[in-house]
């Protein structure tokens, strides 16, 4: 994914307006990206690292099977680019993009919020969702390399605050399933028509 986003997605941006000047040099280098395969984490935008304690992000992510998650920072990615190009573009930055590395199970992209009422954010967070999968899947070989997949989800993550747990890593998430709402499925046109759902939830199951 890395490779299509650097190669194939710059590509199709500059197709958008032929006239607008973006940065082609953006390489893979530049992508904050992570690999991870633990039980349990949380993941949070803006921070140095992707990975978070458990707890301490807006998104945990319940992986009981030790998959190899690949997730990319979306947002990050789009701002090698200038505002003026995002701006023109009419670009919309969700977070991550979150995939299974070493399988075909999900396909995932998460937009991230603290907000203290979930109702405050989901109308913005489906658009940039809506709006960040349809550039991705007018990409043909990205549009390609997710169709590969057999879920596939939008997801807005919310948490009013961090939440503390204890060391245990089982009982704290046990604490956090307790503390926050089961998922919400949202029904959206636009995002369920390139075949995708859109779903609200903090704990994100894969």
């Amino acid at each position: 994914m890395d490779n299509l986003l650097q190669r194939d997605y710059i590509e199709y941006l500059k197709s958008l307006r032929p006239h607008i000047v973006l940065c082609t040099n953006v390489s893979i280098s530049c992508l904050k990206s992570d690999v991870i395969e633990d039980t349990n984490f949380d993941i949070q935008d803006k921070k140095p690292a992707i990975k978070q304690s458990l707890g301490t992000g807006s998104a945990t992510y319940n992986n009981p099977n030790n998959k190899i998650i690949a997730i990319i920072d979306y947002e990050h990615f789009l701002n090698q680019q200038p505002d003026d190009v995002i701006k023109a573009l009419e670009l919309k930055k969700c977070d991550f993009i979150v995939y299974h590395l070493e399988g075909d199970t999900f396909f995932i992209l998460n937009e991230l919020s603290l907000s203290s009422s979930s109702k405050n954010k989901i109308n913005d967070a489906r658009k940039q969702l809506h709006n960040a999968l349809l550039h991705l899947s007018n990409t043909i070989s990205i549009k390609s390399f997710i169709d590969s997949f057999t879920e596939r989800l939008c997801v807005f993550s919310n948490k009013t605050k961090t939440i503390e747990t204890p060391e245990d890593i089982a009982g704290a998430f046990d604490i956090i399933r307790s503390y926050l709402p089961e998922p919400i499925v949202h029904g959206f046109q636009p995002i369920e028509k390139l075949n995708f759902k859109l779903i609200e939830t903090a704990i994100v199951d894969v």
